[in-house]
């Protein structure tokens, strides 16, 4: 929906408008219709940017020499209540509660209705003015209410508090840096780095964590000093001792199966929170499209959403040159059956080279693969659509990855550990086998499937100090929970690290990039606290993976979607590196070489056993520099 900032003085009032016009046109695609600013001292003086629709007041440039202890930025993406009135940073009717949020409140009509049956007022139909209220009533209990995807900041004038909260899941981001004098937030890292406050550094564990894991695990990032508020807490800021308290409101709910539960209500209870979960998430008062890629999730959503709005748009992505990649055959028959308004688009490698930068660093950290959802962002934004609804969620929730698949060897390895080192090393598959078995927890076990790098490669690559990250998983998201089983665990770290921390980021700033949001009906926490409802045994059941997922999805897609292999959302980097892309590879690992970062003869190393993801990672971090450190 949106782009958000602020700063706050710890020490003493400072000029900050400067540096929050600087935040907001850092992320103008995030919001392109609508600017504003806020600043705070004994009086709230609003003020407006060139792109504002509300200009009786001051231009933020006039204030430049202003000096206050608060100030907000907002840009402004218009999903619901397109008028004026849902302007920010948006006070409340009393002027004593100020809010910038990014995000939707999908019940928020429920809770308006309950507010005013309570003896608010409001003066929008936005879901804004709703958290404000919410906020003023119940205080932190108001985020248990909310069902949607936020991440906001609301300054309370009588308490002389910032309170600030992200959602369950963590849909929507806000990163933070402080030091002694002041403390940023943003929804992008680059708008913080943008500020001019803060000055780019890496932060070496994160930058390892990032080459282990894809992602450095959340709260820290490869950026020294900004860290990431961990999805379902929220913090609150003490101006007048300048204290922060950090709180969690929420956790996914382990070791809640309903063992009781047979296959057809197991079926049934899917079904009807998934439908109830797309309804909301159609709730805009713009056009709301889906991606569909002929696999069984977002191909299920679509109908699923086309029964609920006949009007709404799937689009499906293809490939011109490499047919393997393609699904479009799978959501064309789905489509046929259901009358879906269908449009599909087939890129080549020219439609990546023109975007190969920014489809690289569109995340503002490095990453490992070439993925699709720049340009699936892309394809909405060129079909005028400002809302899409994404499938991601059910692999995690359900076993779609091949980490569920092994977790029966990994168990039966460590009965019998001592035994397999007795086991001779004549396969691959052997030897791959024998590995599993040195993982002690089920946290280790999980981190494997995840590595690109183990430890030791990395201390040989890194010219920094070294990093243990064996226990990283576990000691990050581990908070002595009880799990009913270890296809549980993995599920739950599933949602914590590979969604929480690469997915969910991945999908925010590649369709923000083109000023789209994207919305996921499978991370509804309704659904999530249902989904682990669910006995295990329907999930994988005679070795069909998502098993009772697909018995629900039967009812909606055709034959040819249950039956395809699964390919994932991938772009065809192994083949383009070895050809049209190769000159461009070599001339920036090139670059990366002068930078003393890394071990030369390490990356000659890695260039030469040809490993695409290996290579895509140096890649990635050179073009990382340059956008950030050069």
């Amino acid at each position: 929906m949106c782009g958000i900032s602020g700063i706050l003085n710890f020490t003493k009032n400072k000029p900050i408008s400067n540096a929050l016009q600087n935040m907001a046109t850092s992320m103008i695609h995030r919001g392109p219709d609508d600017e504003g600013y806020m600043l705070f001292n004994k009086d709230v003086i609003s003020l407006y940017g060139n792109d504002s629709v509300i200009k009786n007041t001051n231009h933020i440039e006039t204030s430049f020499s202003q000096k206050c202890k608060l100030g907000f930025a907002f840009r402004q993406l218009k999903i619901i209540d397109l008028s004026q009135n849902s302007h920010q940073p948006m006070s409340d009717i009393s002027k004593k509660y100020h809010i910038v949020f990014n995000g939707e409140i999908y019940n928020y009509k429920e809770i308006k209705q309950e507010l005013i049956g309570l003896g608010h007022s409001f003066f929008s139909n936005s879901d804004t003015e709703v958290i404000l209220n919410a906020y003023k009533q119940w205080q932190t209990k108001a985020l248990e209410k909310f069902n949607g995807m936020f991440a906001f900041a609301i300054y309370d004038i009588d308490k002389n508090e910032v309170f600030i909260a992200r959602d369950r899941m963590g849909i929507k981001p806000l990163y933070f840096y402080k030091n002694s004098e002041q403390f940023i937030f943003s929804s992008t890292i680059k708008a913080i780095v943008d500020s001019k406050i803060y000055k780019a550094k890496i932060n070496y564990e994160g930058l390892w964590q990032n080459f282990k894991f894809s992602i450095a695990q959340r709260p820290i990032t490869s950026f020294q000093g900004i860290v990431d508020l961990e999805p379902a807490h929220y913090l609150k800021i003490n101006l007048n001792n300048n204290s922060i308290v950090k709180q969690q409101y929420w956790q996914i709910p382990t070791n809640t199966q309903d063992i009781s539960l047979s296959l057809k209500d197991s079926i049934n209870r899917v079904e009807e929170a998934l439908y109830n979960a797309i309804k909301y998430r159609l709730i805009a008062d713009v056009e709301v499209g889906s991606f569909m890629s002929g696999g069984v999730d977002s191909t299920s959503i679509s109908v699923i959403a086309s029964k609920i709005n006949p009007n709404s748009k799937a689009l499906t992505l293809g490939f011109k040159e490499y047919a393997a990649f393609n699904e479009v055959n799978q959501a064309k028959d789905t489509a046929k059956l259901h009358n879906i308004q269908h449009i599909i688009q087939n890129i080549g490698l020219e439609e990546v080279l023109q975007n190969i930068k920014n489809i690289t660093t569109v995340y503002d950290e490095p990453y490992r693969g070439l993925s699709a959802n720049f340009m699936l962002g892309k394809m909405a934004s060129d079909n005028h659509l400002k809302v899409v609804l994404s499938g991601l969620g059910a692999d995690e929730l359900f076993g779609g990855y091949d980490v569920y698949r092994k977790i029966r060897a990994w168990q039966i390895l460590q009965k019998t550990n001592p035994l397999s080192r007795l086991i001779p090393n004549v396969h691959p598959k052997i030897n791959k086998l024998k590995q599993l078995a040195k993982y002690k927890n089920i946290g280790q076990f999980y981190a494997h499937y995840y590595t690109l790098y183990n430890d030791l490669e990395l201390e040989n690559l890194f010219l920094s100090e070294t990093f243990d990250t064996t226990d990283t998983i576990t000691k990050t998201y581990y908070k002595n929970q009880k799990f009913t089983d270890d296809f549980e665990a993995i599920s739950y770290y599933n949602l914590k690290s590979y969604i929480g921390n690469h997915q969910l980021r991945a999908i925010d700033l590649s369709t923000m990039h083109f000023s789209v949001e994207g919305r996921i009906p499978m991370l509804d926490h309704n659904f999530i606290e249902m989904a682990y409802t669910i006995p295990t045994k329907y999930k994988i059941k005679n070795g069909v993976q998502k098993f009772f997922f697909k018995e629900v999805a039967k009812k909606y897609i055709a034959p040819s979607c249950i039956n395809m292999q699964k390919k994932g959302l991938n772009l065809p980097l192994k083949n383009w590196m070895q050809t049209e892309l190769k000159e461009f590879v070599m001339d920036t690992i090139h670059s990366l070489v002068s930078r003393n970062v890394f071990n030369n003869l390490e990356i000659d190393r890695i260039l030469n056993k040809q490993d695409t993801n290996k290579i895509w990672q140096l890649v990635s971090t050179e073009l990382w520099f340059q956008k950030f450190f050069d």
